[in-house]
């Protein structure tokens, strides 16, 4: 009898204790005030705060009174900080306004210079006015327009191009056939004018890239000073200003017609277009300085001295272009060669980043020193 009495005890004390076990680990029902603070906690009091205001006023959550207070804390102190100003858009360095502008009231100034040519007037106070009227409407006329029209450097140089150099091959023509120059000054002034609108509509349709109009200005820069060249070189003592001009027109149309053949067949930047630029300029000087250096006489003949030059041009713009046939290429050229010259997998000489490398004794132990390569790559 004890033993059926201690395993009865056992049992009910197991049972109890599963009791109790299984009350513990029952879920608690949940609160249905939950959903209203997960609400104002996600959006950090900006959203269900007058759900805990009400709760709090009716007492139904304990939480509710200290999380109104609290977000109401937070709220008074969000207000009170000022709100940053957006950020000032960066200016946009590629507009073309002041370009445009100062060309503007350049060329104002020559119409006024065209003026007094064409119509002869004569007298310092008279002959001031005209280029002083042109310089303000130059000015006033490109602050109005480009106040209301967005331009970009691209466009404001395709008119600048149309312009001068419209002018001058205007200038060149009325010259080779002979006429007054009150009729030089007023074909410039029309042929300007002409290709300046040129430039203009071609700059709104088109909209060229900064590269091809560089292009198109370097071949009407140098077509004019090859055909200066050219014809200095090829005068004879009778020859005449009015065959010059025509000369010099014709190549000036020529390196116009090439400029555009190169802008249209290729993608030139306009860093590279000014290096070449460059390249010819220093050309032209050296060729011009070593003729005058080799012929150095009390009379440098002329002709001679204009050969070199644009010899000299003609060698150095070759030259740069050869040299800066890789400028536009894209950036992402492979890896690096773990060389001071390497050659990349392109085939590609170029400048490397050599790694040093430890120096071993013949032990293959490391000693004080390191090594680099200066020559290697992808053959």
């Amino acid at each position: 009898m004890p033993a059926a009495l201690i395993v009865l005890v056992s049992l009910a004390a197991s049972s109890a204790a599963r009791a109790q076990q299984a009350q513990v680990s029952a879920p608690a029902p949940a609160d249905r005030n939950d959903e209203v603070l997960r609400r104002v906690l996600w959006s950090g009091c900006h959203a269900g705060v007058p759900d805990v205001r009400a709760l709090a006023a009716s007492g139904a959550a304990p939480w509710a009174e200290t999380v109104a207070r609290l977000c109401g804390e937070i709220l008074q102190a969000q207000a009170a900080v000022p709100v940053a100003p957006p950020p000032i858009a960066h200016r946009n360095e590629r507009s073309g306004r002041g370009t445009i502008v100062s060309a503007s009231t350049l060329y104002g100034i020559w119409v006024g210079i065209a003026t007094d040519l064409m119509f002869t007037i004569n007298g310092a106070r008279a002959a001031i006015v005209p280029p002083l009227l042109g310089m303000a409407a130059g000015l006033g006329v490109s602050l109005a327009v480009t106040s209301q029209h967005e331009i970009d450097n691209a466009q404001s140089w395709s008119i600048i191009t149309g312009l001068e150099y419209g002018s001058l091959d205007g200038a060149f023509w009325a010259g080779g056939l002979d006429l007054s120059h009150e009729k030089v000054a007023g074909t410039a002034l029309v042929a300007g004018l002409a290709a300046g609108a040129v430039g203009l509509v071609v700059g709104q349709k088109i909209d060229p890239e900064q590269g091809d109009v560089e292009i198109v200005r370097s071949g009407l820069l140098w077509g004019t000073v090859a055909g200066m060249l050219g014809m200095a070189t090829l005068s004879s003592s009778g020859s005449s200003l009015t065959t010059f001009y025509r000369g010099t027109g014709v190549a000036m149309d020529l390196g116009f017609l090439a400029g555009l053949g190169i802008a249209a067949a290729s993608d030139v930047s306009r860093n590279r277009a000014l290096i070449i630029d460059a390249g010819t300029l220093g050309g032209l000087v050296a060729g011009g300085g070593i003729t005058w250096l080799a012929t150095a006489t009390p009379n440098v003949d002329g002709h001679m001295l204009a050969a070199g030059a644009l010899a000299g041009m003609t060698v150095g713009m070759l030259t740069t272009i050869y040299l800066s046939r890789h400028m536009d290429d894209d950036d992402d050229r492979g890896p690096t060669v773990g060389a001071l010259i390497g050659r990349d997998p392109a085939g590609r000489w170029r400048l490397g980043t050599p790694d040093p490398t430890p120096v071993l004794d013949g032990l293959g132990r490391r000693v004080i020193g390191a090594t680099f390569t200066a020559l290697g790559g992808n053959f």
